[in-house]
């Protein structure tokens, strides 16, 4: 095993196979996360919650229904976010 002595700044790197010194090329898939914006369409169907509020100054109870998307759903960024109310 040969020494060397790094002189210059580190501007890159990369890795070679030690069978025949061919470099090896990690491409890295780019995750394609889906986040929230003025234009995400309506999906098919959303997760949601119904809760009753009961004020001492009414009679009657007010229900409220928050229903929440899925965002990237299926993977390891899967986060649920208010939709609509």
């Amino acid at each position: 095993m040969t020494l060397h002595k790094i002189t210059q700044k580190i501007v890159g790197y990369k890795v070679l196979a030690k069978d025949n010194g061919e470099t090896v090329v990690a491409e890295a898939e780019p995750l394609s996360l889906e986040s929230m914006h003025e234009n995400v369409e309506r999906p098919e169907l959303l997760m949601g919650s119904t809760y009753k509020i009961k004020t001492p100054q009414s009679e009657h109870a007010l229900y409220i229904t928050i229903n929440d998307i899925i965002l990237n759903q299926g993977t390891s960024h899967e986060e649920r976010r208010p939709y609509e109310i």
